[in-house]
């Protein structure tokens, strides 16, 4: 029988989408020197939906990796939770079109949960629970996953913050990736109107300043707190993950708990630059690459540190912190599985990476405005999608008779031939993969 007081990440995988822009690309149409966003913000490129790609779409091929890569079997999932704040209904729920497209069983709980980038850790601490009282009677495990399409306005501030993807968690007591401490929780709400997206509007507003401040105050309030419960410091930690709106806010949270643990004259502190290097640098390569995830980023971050790390990370703790706009901001910890042959190579980061696409500024326009037409009551029209462009596996259509359209596509047929009869949700996606 399984250690129920033993509960963590037992797998992780990512979509990466298939198209993206270089930013030095967005910064000379939008005539900003290119510096502003690739030092300025941290950022290299950023991820490009395809017209044909939602929320639903990138969550289904997250988790269509992961029981692929672990050879994890649908039947042992008895809940599903999506962490979103790109929904796409105001009722159903993008986890009840997941469950049914990965063919899960019936007896399996599924809901969404929101709280801007806040959302999938809000999901994985209920799975948690959730698994450590089930897990030892039932042998089932939970699926977290995070999936958004993160949009402003194009020319705004903004603009160059977006990004897309999914990652996909799944949690039980073998934690083969990562097992929680079990310390006391340290989460800090606090009312702030720092960014939000207005039911009549597709793109989200912001205020610099005021998120960033916000960011800040809950990662402090969490830390110190979750630092008091546990008498963990600093040193303690050999990664230090955040939620990465841009990557440079990784460098600032970083900077801040360093300047925490200073005016508390800790020994032993190294400089801020070598700390910094050696504790969270290594896990932002993949956030540098596809951009703001919303409530993906900090599990990207983690993905992209197990995936591509070159010194060994095998047993090393790691401090994670999560905030969402709004606000809500929780710190937690654990220590990484001892055995990277299970994760080494199953999170379809390396082979997402090498499948990209780049668009130029015209194309990146034309897919976002091919998107948000297929948003509307009546936009279901299969030709309207160039074949070229639809992801492998699973479309989204259209809207036709105010319901969302989905169908899946034979992988395995020539690129160069006539692409495959959609087949409209007529078997589920992980069968047909």
């Amino acid at each position: 029988m399984p250690d129920t007081q033993k509960i963590g990440i037992d797998a992780v995988a990512v979509h990466v989408p298939k198209y993206f822009i270089d930013l030095k690309t967005l910064a000379f149409a939008n005539q900003v020197d290119p510096d502003k966003y690739t030092i300025g913000l941290g950022c290299r490129r950023m991820a490009v939906a395809a017209p044909d790609e939602d929320p639903v779409t990138m969550a289904v091929r997250a988790a269509t990796t992961l029981l692929k890569n672990y050879s994890i079997n649908p039947r042992d999932i008895g809940m599903l939770i999506v962490g979103s704040e790109s929904g796409v209904d105001g009722a159903k729920p993008i986890a009840s079109y997941v469950h049914g497209m990965l063919g899960l069983p019936s007896c399996c709980r599924s809901f969404d949960t929101k709280h801007a980038c806040y959302s999938a850790t809000a999901g994985l601490r209920m799975a948690s629970d959730w698994c450590a009282v089930r897990s030892a009677s039932t042998g089932k495990k939970a699926l977290v996953i995070a999936t958004d399409v993160a949009r402003y306005s194009v020319g705004s501030a903004g603009e160059p913050t977006q990004g897309a993807g999914a990652v996909a968690l799944l949690i039980g007591p073998d934690a083969r990736v990562l097992e929680f401490d079990l310390y006391p929780e340290a989460v800090h709400t606090e009312e702030v109107m720092d960014f939000w997206r207005p039911s009549y509007r597709s793109t989200a507003l912001v205020d610099g300043d005021a998120s960033i401040n916000s960011y800040l105050d809950s990662l402090v309030h969490t830390y110190s707190l979750y630092q008091k419960a546990s008498d963990l410091d600093i040193n303690r930690y050999d990664h230090l993950l955040f939620h990465v709106p841009f990557p440079k806010m990784a460098y600032k949270a970083f900077s801040r708990l360093y300047e925490l643990e200073v005016s508390q004259r800790r020994n032993g502190v190294a400089p801020l630059k070598q700390e910094y290097a050696a504790r969270t640098e290594p896990s932002l390569w993949a956030n540098r690459e596809l951009g703001n995830i919303y409530s993906g980023s900090l599990y990207l971050s983690l993905a992209g540190l197990i995936e591509r790390s070159t010194d060994p990370i095998s047993g090393k703790r790691a401090g994670l912190f999560s905030y969402g706009s709004g606000s809500c901001g929780e710190y937690f910890s654990g220590r990484l599985g001892t055995d990277p042959q299970a994760w080494k190579g199953r999170t379809g980061i390396e082979e997402g990476m090498k499948r990209r696409v780049e668009l130029d500024y015209r194309k990146y326009l034309e897919f976002r405005w091919a998107g948000e037409r297929l948003a509307y009551e009546g936009s279901y029209f299969e030709e309207l999608i160039d074949p070229a462009v639809r992801s492998d596996g699973i479309a989204f259509l259209g809207i036709r008779d105010h319901q969302r359209i989905y169908a899946t596509y034979n992988v395995s047929r020539d690129r160069d031939s006539e692409p495959a009869k959609p087949a409209q949700r007529e078997v589920p996606v992980f069968n047909s993969l």
